[in-house]
């Protein structure tokens, strides 16, 4: 081996020694990691505080809105239509007394002078035989007349006139009749609106020949519309219906998204229908809404068949508690997040479980928190964060106070002092 060479490989080899005995000295010399305790594994769930305001239970249900009054025009009357309002088009307003269609009355009036003329008649004829009745009358006393046996004789009633009196005094009513008839018919040729209203279909046109009982359309009132909803017999112990003692109905909230916004009316719950329904045993209550076609606003008037929600709200009885639906659990227990996080699984007394609240009547106290978060294994005690509460620190343990050791009492002395520097 050549001297050259002999000399690479013994630096080659002085350098690996010294790097060796480097890094052995920089791992002797390196500071160990401190062991840091990992905080507990806890649950993070939503929390519902228990109020001891009683929130109103809401109970919503769904109907058609419909007028409390309507009608189907039908003539009394034969003839042809000679004018027509533009207001009896459909979804027209019409006003009480408006004259709608007017039909041809010649006919009408024929029969009326002819009526007039028989009354005259009548009245001439009742006046004859009045007359003859009093002449009758006046001859019979001044003749007198005695029978066979010497007696006064009496005179028949025919000779006294009394049968064609009353004749002619029955010709007279009946001619006053048939002049009443006239008169009425010719006043049905007009067709007037009987209340304020509005048009729903209307199916003639002027000029068209009507038949007396042809229905040519239909007309609802504005003052007052009605919808009637179904309600299970569990809600309708929570459903007031009637009248207070001013004598306004119950008031409920009627609203619908209509025109592409939410808007909203004022109801009362005025009665339950009539039979529950055979098919659903749902129970019927007629809800009533005042003045529902008039524009207030930006809210638009109800129309005839719309879809509307009802929604009815009564307070609970005192000493109740309203919570979320989704904070009672199956059994009717819920889970009580206590101080230290700890839950505890309580059974309650339901009063009402609905969508989206449920009323405990015993069981939970106001200030309560309550877990509302579906957890997949829940236990007596199980150690859970509520969302919004601060994380425990290191080592700390669910409850126990910065500074204060696994295991050792709190001091209130030493939390007076700290709550006192920190005033």
């Amino acid at each position: 081996m050549s001297p050259r060479t002999l000399r690479n490989l013994l630096t080659a080899v002085l350098i690996l020694v010294v790097g060796v005995g480097a890094t052995a000295v920089l791992i002797k010399m390196k500071n160990k990691p401190q062991r840091k305790t990992p905080p507990p594994t806890q649950p993070v769930v939503t929390a519902f505080t228990v109020s001891p305001i009683l929130t109103p239970v809401r109970i919503t249900s769904f109907g058609s809105v419909k007028a409390k009054r309507s009608i189907t025009v039908v003539p009394q009357v034969s003839g042809e239509i000679l004018t027509k309002s533009a207001s009896f088009e459909p979804g027209s307003f019409i006003t009480a007394g408006e004259v709608l269609l007017s039909i041809d009355d010649t006919d009408y009036v024929f029969a009326y002078e002819t009526a007039r003329s028989n009354v005259a008649q009548a009245e001439y004829s009742l006046a004859m035989a009045s007359e003859e009745a009093s002449v009758s009358q006046r001859e019979w006393d001044r003749i007198g007349g005695t029978s066979a046996d010497g007696t006064a004789a009496q005179p028949t009633a025919l000779v006294m006139h009394e049968p064609q009196l009353k004749l002619a005094e029955t010709g007279l009513a009946a001619a006053k009749a048939a002049l009443a008839q006239a008169q009425v018919n010719l006043d049905r040729c007009s067709i007037v609106a009987p209340f304020d209203g509005r048009v729903l279909a209307a199916d003639v046109d002027a000029g068209q020949y009507l038949r007396a009982g042809t229905a040519i359309g239909t007309i609802y009132a504005t003052d007052i519309a009605e919808v009637t909803v179904s309600v299970s017999d569990d809600d309708v112990a929570w459903v007031t219906v009637g009248y207070d003692s001013n004598g306004n109905g119950i008031p409920v909230d009627v609203s619908a998204h209509f025109a592409g916004a939410d808007h909203h009316w004022a109801g009362h719950a005025v009665r339950l229908g009539g039979a529950v329904d055979s098919r659903s045993r749902l129970v019927p209550v007629v809800v009533e809404i005042p003045n529902p076609y008039q524009r207030e606003g930006n809210r638009p008037a109800l129309i005839e068949g719309m879809f509307v929600e009802v929604t009815f709200s009564t307070t609970p009885q005192a000493g109740s508690v309203v919570v979320p639906r989704s904070a009672l659990r199956p059994g009717n227990e819920v889970w009580v997040v206590g101080e230290k996080g700890k839950l505890d699984i309580r059974p309650v007394t339901v009063v009402r479980a609905g969508v989206d609240q449920a009323v405990i009547s015993n069981g939970l106290e106001p200030g309560e928190r309550i877990c509302t978060s579906n957890l997949q294994y829940v236990t007596q005690g199980m150690v859970v964060r509520v969302e919004g509460d601060p994380m425990p620190k290191p080592g700390q343990k669910p409850g126990q106070k910065p500074g204060q050791k696994p295991g050792q009492k709190p001091d209130p002395k030493a939390d007076a002092a700290q709550k006192g520097g920190d005033k």
